[in-house]
């Protein structure tokens, strides 16, 4: 009974391996096509933080809430609207440190606030601004655009365009032709769009600022699009 089965199984396996050699393979030829858009900021997202410290935490935290108030008025004279601004992170934590043998405990209280600019040309004059109010930490500028759909729409129809023009090469190459598309697939892009910058950390020097010229730069934006495409090949 057992020897009857195997033969069984023995005969299926055959017969799908005999259909499957009747099945002609798809002709298709797969491409993938890449395309990159660069773009102008037009805002920017800057990280300013304060930081204080004293042996009592009530001291500490009240003067890093002093100097955060100190930096929300100037954000409000300089025309920053109160969506745009953030705080991001806060806290108060206990702190030692050891000199000449002896152990010295204190508490550090910190605020981190998130800003928005839509006025890049002032960017130079806020950050003046948020340090002389008492921020002494900025730790990040990441450039952006505005309209990020509009130039990843066009970044991905010059992948696909680019897709095309590639199977085409190949099938042409080949003596053939390519037909319609009949699978497409967006590569996922996790590369950081905008530029990073970390000005400093503990800015103490205001007068440290030229005037004359910015000190800050935007630069471009590269917006990249990746597709796969598979089209038939004639």
């Amino acid at each position: 009974m057992r020897s009857f089965g195997l033969v069984v199984a023995l005969v299926l396996s055959l017969a799908g391996l005999a259909c499957a050699e009747d099945t002609p393979l798809a002709k298709v030829v797969r491409v993938t096509g890449t395309s990159e858009v660069k773009v102008v900021p037009d805002r920017a997202v800057i990280q300013v933080g304060v930081e204080t410290q004293d042996r009592s935490a009530s001291v500490a935290k009240h003067a890093e809430d002093a100097i955060a108030r100190r930096i929300l008025s100037a954000l409000q004279r300089e025309g920053i609207d109160d969506k745009d601004v953030q705080t991001t992170f806060l806290s108060l934590q206990p702190q030692s440190t050891t000199r000449k043998g002896v152990r010295i405990s204190y508490f550090v209280a910190s605020q981190t606030m998130t800003v928005t600019v839509k006025d890049l040309p002032k960017l130079d004059a806020l950050l003046e601004s948020l340090i002389k109010a008492g921020g002494n930490r900025i730790d990040s500028i990441a450039y952006e655009t505005s309209d990020l759909k509009k130039y990843r729409d066009q970044a991905r129809d010059l992948a696909v365009r680019a897709a095309r023009e590639k199977a085409k090469a190949l099938a042409l190459a080949l003596g053939q032709d390519i037909g319609k598309a009949h699978a497409i697939e967006e590569v996922a892009d996790f590369s950081t769009i905008g530029f990073l910058a970390n000005l400093s950390a503990g800015v103490a020097n205001e007068g440290n600022f030229d005037k004359s010229r910015s000190t800050t730069a935007a630069g471009q934006n590269r917006i990249s699009a990746t597709v796969v495409v598979s089209f038939d090949l004639n």
